[in-house]
């Protein structure tokens, strides 16, 4: 299993979600996202699930874990990690 965290430096609009879920869907891995909402609500995601992303909104300043489990799994943590930032500016958590 591979794990990044970052925060998201603006909302993401429903064309972006499609095209980072389009992508995670190349992948034989596994592709989660979890993060906790303002109300304290945790949502976990099936990247590869098209309507599990454009039905949970993700704003600025949410704090996103991205995990990865399978064959291909730093392959796609790799490339998720690449598409989330050309698709808007991201911050890495150390």
């Amino acid at each position: 299993m591979r794990v990044h965290e970052f925060i998201v430096q603006s909302d993401y609009d429903q064309q972006e979600l499609i095209q980072i879920s389009n992508l995670a869907s190349s992948f034989i891995s596994q592709i989660i996202i979890t993060y906790t909402d303002p109300n304290d609500n945790e949502h976990v995601i099936d990247v590869k699930s098209l309507l599990g992303m454009i039905l949970q909104p993700i704003h600025a300043g949410t704090r996103i874990r991205l995990s990865t489990r399978g064959k291909d799994e730093l392959e796609a943590l790799e490339t998720l990690i690449d598409c989330f930032s050309r698709v808007q500016g991201l911050e890495a958590e150390h």
